[in-house]
């Protein structure tokens, strides 16, 4: 009777186990494709997260200033033109392996749709007064498949940090960054950057990932 308890008790265990390390299989399977099941389940969510990602991000209280910017010196930091380069506008990550499209739209539903969009109002590569601003979407698209969602979007962008590069090719030039902050906020607080990234944290979540970065070459 008692070995019979034993070999129960052990049969238990094993159950256990079993099942412990098929819900971290379910779980290690759920992540990358809880985006599109949640965007199935809520399809109007895509349409908020265009409206937190786009939504005022400076605090009304906030004066930006804008940096000399003299001619000859922006002219003669001028990365040198790379025919090599592809002709478009891109923000290459390589710690996360975006190469993302960026879209200078005044229409910011066009732009998230497809990778990147530049804050309108602010700098550019070759306008440094103001700093660059990028932002995107972190789950996209119901639409999207997995390999798309993490070249275009901002889904690892936490997984950047301080001393990671970032390159835009910008009119077949190319301007890298280095990230010197990261910043989980409601607003953007250094405008200092010479180029943020922003994109949402979660789906429903008024905070979001910030990365500043400064000009390097």
């Amino acid at each position: 009777m008692e070995k019979k308890t034993f070999v129960e008790k052990i049969n238990n265990i094993y159950v256990g186990m079993g099942f412990f390390f098929l819900t971290l299989a379910l779980i290690a399977i759920m992540i990358p494709i809880w985006p599109y099941i949640w965007y199935r389940i809520n399809p109007t969510e895509t349409e908020k997260d265009v409206e937190k990602i786009v939504k005022e991000i400076t605090p009304p209280e906030v004066e930006i200033e804008k940096k000399e910017e003299v001619v000859e010196e922006v002219i003669s930091n001028l990365p040198p033109f790379d025919p090599a380069l592809p002709e478009g506008l891109f923000v290459i990550i390589p710690k996360i392996g975006v190469e993302s499209p960026i879209s200078t739209s005044k229409d910011f539903n066009d732009g998230l749709e497809n990778g990147s969009w530049i804050v309108s109002n602010y700098g550019t590569p070759e306008k440094t007064e103001l700093p660059i601003i990028l932002a995107a979407h972190r789950f996209g698209y119901s639409y999207w498949g997995i390999e798309k969602r993490n070249k275009i979007s901002y889904y690892n962008l936490p997984k950047t940090g301080e001393g990671d590069e970032i390159t835009i090719y910008w009119n077949q030039r190319a301007y890298k960054y280095r990230i010197y902050k990261s910043e989980e906020s409601t607003y953007i607080s250094d405008y200092g950057a010479d180029l943020i990234l922003y994109t949402c944290k979660f789906f429903n979540s008024p905070i979001r990932i910030f990365r500043y970065a400064e000009r390097i070459y």
